[in-house]
Order: structure tokens, then C-alpha cells, then sequence
């Protein structure tokens, strides 16, 4: 495979047994780059290192002038390190536009200032160099000596992969698991990134209420966070909608999005939940489940025959949360009656209709989306018992990244 080189270059400290300007001839020897750029210091002595380092380059590694006024792109201020950095980009993004398909693109930031050293090193990561090469070998005076050359390899994937990790932890914890999740994807070199990107995507379908994705990403996965929940997602996977576990996991997810601060959609679910909660109840308590038939209907809520008849579509009905509740409470149940009874909460679920989960484009505030969700929480714990041990389950999905 072909490479391009970007090289600095001092003064140095000529010791004994070193010559810089051979061992930088002797890197390019090993390295052989198809095309290469020399980055000195204005110093005079500086740049005619480079131009003896230039004219002793083996043949087939062909240099590049910075201009055609201007041989080498001279660092001003080589002990200033922004200086330093912003040279060493501007020569990066030079390089680029002369690499081929596949090519290696690599930085030695072995000679020069510490500051340029430095600098050439911060530069090849802030631009995402796939490779930075130190020269290093037997050491005499402080210096290599010339002839003992040999090239220590730095490969920054892991660096990456670390770095995407701290960011997508970041991410994670904001509740942004798909972008997480697309951050580490690129990222299969470091173990700890490839589960964390799994417990990501996990997450991201979970809150979804994806369950079957969710299981999919969890029974392939090597992360523990996942094999501890495998069951949980099985479960959930088999539920039928109309079940309390359902229930539990959309109450969560609205939990978490009024975390997050996503408030107008946190309301829109717990709008849904109750919806939900209404429809398990008359599943539950008095046999009726979708798809609604409008005879069914009609027999169980003569009072609202002439309704449903005109809502009714071949020979079914659609209920929505307002409808549901006008069943419940034509057969006399006492969550229909409780629902009716709070019209706080009933005003404060009607905003869901304001926004653009609704028909509009209004805010909740987020005291608004508390107070919905305490009235809620209320209303469902005094009829649904058996919710509490299922919203406790419902909370030992993963919550960190990373263990």
C-alpha cells in the first residue's frame, strides 16, 4: 500500500554518532512515500535541513513544494504550539487532496521543537490520521544514531475509539441513544466500544417500545448490561399490547423523556398510557377487546349507540382515549368514574392536542408535564395494583453506557 508523508523538521542536536538530515533521508528510505512535504521551522538552519533532507530522498518519493514560490510551509513561531497546529492542519489538508483510494496518510513528528512535536501530534488527531510514525532506534549524545533508524508505529484507532466513547457516554445520558449508537459504529477496534454501542442501539429501539429489535440487538450482544435483561426483553417481546407490562415500559419511556426534557412528547405518551390503561380494563374487566366491534359496543353502551354508530367502520369502531372512557363509564366502572371526577387531569392531558404530537405546534411546561404525570400515576396506582412491581421492573433497563 502506497503512502503520502508529512514530515517536521528542526535542527536537532548533532551528537558524535547522528546526522539529522541523513536520518531523516534514512526515514524516508523506510517509509518510501509516494509523495512527501517537509514542514521546517523559518529558521535558516532549519530550512536547509530540509532542502538537504529534500535532495537526498530515494527516487520514486516525490516532493511536494507548499507553492511555487514557496518550497516548504515554515513554521514562524516553532515554540508557539497553536502556531505550530495550525501549520501542521493546513499541510494535513494539502496531503489529503493528493491521496489516492487507500492510501495511507502519515505524520513523523519526530523532529523539531517539543512544540512542533507536539503540535504535529495534535494535528494528526484533530484531523483523524489514521497513522502517526515516530524514528526511533539506538540513542548516543540524546540522539538516535544516524543508521540504527527503525519506525514505532502509532496507530490512533484506539485513541478514536476511546474518544467516541467519552462522547457517546455524553450522548447516552442526554437520552440521544441513536446518535450514541452511530458515533460507536465505526469504532470495532476497542471491545468496550463495540458493547457500548450495543446497549445504544438496545436502548434506542427499548425506548421505542420496539421490543422485538430491542431482544434482536440484546441476544447477539456481548455486553453484560444486555445479558442481564435478555428475560425482560423475551418477555416483553411475547406481551400482547393490552398487558400491564406494556403499560409499565410506556409510563417509563414518558419518565425518561420528561428527564430529557422532551416534555411535549413526554405528555403525548402518558396520554397514550392512559389510552392504553382504559383499553386494558375493558379487555380485563369486561371482555371486550379490539378489534371493537360496533354490535359488541352498541350491547355493552346502548347510551352510546348513536355515536358509535356513526364513528363505526365495517362494522367496527376506533376508540380513542375520550371513547373509551365513555364505555367504561356506561358500564359503570370506576376508573371511568375517577377519570371524569380529576378534570385537572383531564385539562392537563387536552394540551397534548396543542402540540405537534396533537394538531399544533404549543409547548408544555415542564411543570405542566410534572403535574400530568402525578395525577396519572395516582389514578393508575389506585386501579391497577399489580402496576407497581411491573414499573419497577420496567426501571432495571440499563442506565449507564459503559459498566
Amino acid at each position: 500500500m502506497t503512502s503520502l508523508l508529512i514530515l517536521t523538521v528542526g535542527t536537532g542536536t548533532t551528537g558524535k554518532h547522528s546526522n539529522l538530515a541523513q536520518g531523516l533521508v534514512n526515514t524516508l528510505h523506510q517509509l518510501r512515500p509516494r509523495l512527501f512535504w517537509l514542514v521546517p521551522s523559518a529558521s535558516p538552519d532549519s530550512t536547509t535541513l530540509a532542502e538537504i533532507v529534500r535532495d537526498g530522498a530515494p527516487a520514486g518519493c516525490a516532493f511536494q513544494p507548499w507553492s511555487s514560490t514557496q518550497p516548504f510551509r515554515q513554521i514562524e513561531q516553532h515554540d508557539d504550539l497553536f502556531v505550530c497546529r495550525t501549520a501542521l492542519r493546513e499541510v494535513i489538508h494539502t496531503a489529503r487532496q493528493q491521496r489516492a483510494q487507500g492510501e495511507r496518510l502519515i505524520v513523523n513528528p519526530t523532529s523539531g521543537t517539543k512544540q512542533m512535536s507536539v503540535a504535529a501530534t495534535l494535528a494528526a488527531l484533530d484531523e483523524e490520521i489514521g497513522e502517526i510514525v515516530f524514528t526511533v532506534g539506538e540513542r548516543a549524545d540524546g540522539v538516535v544514531k544516524t543508521g540504527t533508524e527503525r519506525m514505532a508505529s502509532f496507530s490512533t484507532e484506539v485513541f478514536f475509539a476511546e474518544r467516541a466513547l467519552r462522547e457517546a457516554v455524553r450522548l447516552f445520558d442526554a437520552g440521544a441513544f441513536d446518535g450514541a449508537a452511530h458515533l460507536l459504529e465505526p469504532h470495532q477496534c476497542l471491545a468496550d466500544a463495540v458493547q457500548a454501542r450495543d446497549v445504544a442501539l438496545c436502548m434506542h429501539h427499548w425506548q421505542r417500545l420496539d421490543f422485538k429489535e430491542a431482544r434482536r440487538v440484546a441476544a447477539r450482544s456481548s455486553a453484560p448490561a444486555l445479558a442481564a435483561v435478555r428475560s425482560r426483553l423475551d418477555a416483553l417481546a411475547r406481551s400482547s399490547e393490552l398487558s400491564l407490562s406494556v403499560l409499565a415500559e410506556l409510563l417509563h419511556s414518558a419518565a425518561e423523556l420528561r428527564r430529557w426534557g422532551a416534555h411535549e412528547d413526554s405528555l403525548a405518551r402518558g396520554y397514550r398510557a392512559l389510552e392504553l390503561a382504559a383499553k386494558i380494563r375493558l379487555a380485563q374487566e369486561h371482555g371486550i377487546q379490539p378489534p371493537y366491534a360496533l354490535e359488541t359496543l352498541c350491547d355493552a353502551a346502548p347510551s352510546l349507540e348513536k355515536q358509535l354508530r356513526a364513528l363505526a367502520r365495517g362494522g367496527q369502531c376506533s376508540l380513542g382515549l375520550l371513547r373509551t372512557f365513555e364505555v367504561l363509564d356506561a358500564l359503570g366502572d370506576a376508573l371511568a368514574r375517577d377519570f371524569f371526577d380529576n378534570r385537572r387531569l383531564r385539562d392537563l392531558l387536552s394540551l397534548r392536542n396543542e402540540t405537534i404530537a396533537g394538531h399544533g405546534t404549543e409547548n408544555v411546561a415542564p411543570a405542566q408535564s410534572e403535574e400530568a404525570s402525578r395525577h396519572l400515576d395516582t389514578l393508575l396506582a389506585r386501579h391497577f395494583p399489580d402496576l407497581v412491581t411491573e414499573r419497577r421492573l420496567a426501571a432495571t433497563r440499563p442506565t449507564r453506557l459503559c459498566p
